[in-house]
């Protein structure tokens, strides 16, 4: 009896042992494996950092493993090609997504959608992005708009007023090159895709929503007038070297370089997302003294609006082993504390889901303004269509390299609506128009 005592006693022993000697980490393994890829860069890194530390700890079940990539678009497809790619698939813009849904390579989400409530937590128009056929294949993930960054201390020192219209705007960037400071700063050498953000902007401030619209649902041309006299606009300010300068620059400098300029005073303004971090580029760490604010993009009326654009979209790889523990990585991360932090620690912007002020508590003030400004033109029917996420996918990425050509004198802003026209529709055709928000 005291030998079974002993042994009883020394098994105990080691059990505790054990407990101690083993580190978390390796008891941690024994949650099932999930693996998420983002783009390797600062925003990435500052991302995963802020999902490891959350759903990690959150999750009792399962734990997710970020994978950065160099180039996770080109990443993505390469792998999804091959049967392969990470349980959650990240897609750049709502119509990618559809197109995947189509294909069957994502999970449908309805059951989902009825598990976590997603109906009651995200805004009426968003869950629509996601649908194919009836089925719920991505949820939107980063609501953007479009607005005008500027030096607002060379602003003040040369007495120069912020627009409220296109003529006014084109008027002040005359003033502002014949002052012998660059109008615009942006620069695409290290993504000339991302060029199609500029006749993105000038199409919907130009035509205004409606005519956006109607466009997007096939009701009226894309050679509309309208349309020509906006990438005709925008060309001419390009030709006449309002956006840096010219194509030399506007084709070749970096991102930085671009809000570097707009910093130091070199220039004026800068065309850009809600994304844009301006803080890093102006003040004593930045090496100057100057501030920054922003204006909406103006339009025909001056009429306030903003674009609607959703940059991100996420689905659960068909190849998933895990499917279920993905869509709980899912619902974490669309809950509004994981949205809080992401926005808070990286600036990424806002799901479109219903979240409160509170989350604003740590940002920029002048960030906050945007997105409160936004949701008060939405709500009286002033927003617009982001080209990177309402247009048909074959469509969009015409739009992007084909303003390329406008500006390098090989086509007509003619032959650029007409050519979107054409692609338009053959998407309507196959039945690949996105959905859009309702008006």
């Amino acid at each position: 009896m005291l030998s079974q005592n002993r042994v009883m006693l020394f098994v105990r022993f080691v059990s505790l042992l054990l407990l101690v000697v083993i580190p978390a980490s390796a008891i941690a393994q024994d949650k099932i494996q999930i693996t998420v890829w983002l783009n390797d860069d600062e925003l990435g890194q500052c991302v995963k950092d802020t999902v490891t530390a959350g759903f990690n700890v959150f999750s009792q079940t399962a734990e997710v493993n970020v994978e950065l990539q160099p180039n996770v678009n080109d990443t993505l497809r390469t792998a999804l090609a091959g049967g392969a790619g990470p349980d959650i698939i990240p897609v750049d813009s709502p119509a990618y997504g559809q197109e995947l849904g189509k294909a069957g390579l994502l999970v449908p989400l309805d059951a989902y959608v009825t598990q976590y409530d997603w109906d009651q937590r995200f805004v009426p128009w968003a869950l629509e992005l996601g649908n194919v056929d009836g089925s719920l294949y991505i949820l939107p993930d980063s609501l953007e708009t479009l607005v005008i960054w500027y030096n607002k201390t060379i602003f003040e020192e040369n007495g120069w007023q912020v627009p409220q219209t296109m003529d006014e705007l084109v008027a002040l960037s005359k003033t502002i090159n014949d002052a012998g400071v660059i109008p615009f700063s942006n620069g695409f050498g290290e993504c000339l895709d991302c060029m199609g953000s500029l006749p993105g902007a000038f199409i919907n401030h130009y035509a205004g929503p409606e005519k956006m619209y109607d466009a997007l649902t096939g009701q009226i041309p894309w050679t509309d007038p309208v349309f020509v006299e906006a990438i005709t606009l925008l060309n001419e300010m390009v030709q006449n070297g309002w956006f840096n300068g010219g194509t030399d620059r506007l084709f070749t400098d970096s991102f930085n370089t671009a809000h570097e300029m707009l910093g130091s005073g070199e220039a004026a303004m800068y065309l850009d997302g809600s994304w844009f971090n301006a803080s890093d580029y102006f003040g004593s760490e930045a090496g100057n003294t100057n501030d920054y604010e922003w204006f909406p993009i103006p339009t025909q009326d001056g009429e306030e609006m903003y674009m609607t654009g959703v940059g991100a979209a996420w689905g659960i790889n068909v190849t998933s082993e895990h499917p279920n523990e993905a869509a709980e990585y899912l619902d974490w991360a669309f809950s509004p504390d994981a949205q809080a932090e992401r926005f808070n620690n990286c600036n990424f912007a806002l799901a479109p889901i219903r979240i409160s002020s509170d989350v604003f508590a740590k940002a920029d003030p002048r960030t906050a303004r945007i997105y409160t400004a936004y949701g008060e033109a939405a709500a009286k029917g002033n927003y617009g269509y982001a080209n990177w996420a309402f247009f048909p996918a074959v469509m969009g990425t015409a739009f992007n390299e084909d303003i390329q050509k406008v500006f390098l004198g090989s086509m007509t802003p003619e032959e650029y609506v007409g050519h979107m026209q054409d692609l338009f529709t053959e998407a309507e055709a196959e039945g690949s128009l996105p959905p859009l928000p309702a008006r």
